[in-house]
């Protein structure tokens, strides 16, 4: 019988020791991870759910859904390549590069003569509609250069990134023979014979002038032609 006890008291004690051992690793387990047990629980019945509703699908035929859940992800600041808005301007100008050549056109007698030019600084950047309305301006308000050859009207006869070409057409003037000085503020002016062309702005001062000669310019005085204007410029002229 003492043999009996001492067999049970051999295995009473060490069962003992572990369940005490277990409940005590069970507490500390508990204590610093706290729901672990509940987690793996609710770990265990979702993945039991997500295969019971795979082999029910795969026994009804049903499409199977991707267990994988799909994310439209963006980085903070970034935004979605379909609200990206681009505005380039993508269109022929006159640049640096253009070639810029000029038809010069006498409309008296038909020639025309090409001559290649910088384009003016005011054309840079400019497409095919705004160079047309700035050369419509610039038929309003020519060059003085332009305006002593003659200058009639200007035009675009075609138009590209790498060249432009403009026609300038001229219309010379042709002086009849006979000239009128005419004093304008205090200085001898040359007007044609038609009085409504100035020919020459000069230096003169009307009052420097001979007191009759400068009755005959306030008069209008008439020269007849050019060597007697000249003659009258290289003996007053300063």
């Amino acid at each position: 019988m003492k043999f009996v006890k001492r067999i049970s008291l051999f295995f009473i004690y060490p069962i003992s020791m572990f369940s005490l051992g277990f409940a005590s690793n069970m507490a500390l387990m508990e204590y610093f991870y706290p729901g672990r047990e509940n987690k793996n629980i609710q770990i265990k019945t979702t993945t039991d759910e997500t295969n019971e509703k795979m082999s029910a699908d795969e026994k009804t035929g049903a499409p199977q859904e991707s267990a994988k859940e799909e994310f439209n992800w963006e980085a903070p600041g970034q935004l979605k390549e379909d609200s990206i808005e681009v505005s380039l301007r993508d269109e022929p100008i006159v640049t640096a590069d253009t070639q810029y050549m000029i038809l010069k056109h006498n409309m008296a007698t038909g020639e025309e003569m090409e001559e290649e030019e910088a384009a003016p600084d005011k054309f840079m950047g400019l497409n095919r509609d705004e160079l047309v309305r700035e050369i419509q301006e610039y038929n309003q308000n020519p060059s003085l250069t332009d305006l002593e050859e003659g200058f009639s009207f200007m035009e675009l006869v075609s138009f590209s990134p790498t060249r432009v070409v403009v026609r300038k057409s001229y219309e010379p003037l042709v002086w009849d023979d006979g000239f009128f000085l005419i004093n304008e503020n205090h200085y001898v002016v040359v007007y044609d014979k038609s009085l409504s062309n100035v020919f020459m702005n000069t230096d003169i001062l009307v009052e420097n002038l001979p007191e009759s000669l400068q009755k005959e310019i306030l008069s209008m005085k008439y020269v007849e032609n050019e060597k007697e204007l000249y003659n009258f410029l290289e003996s007053y002229s300063s």
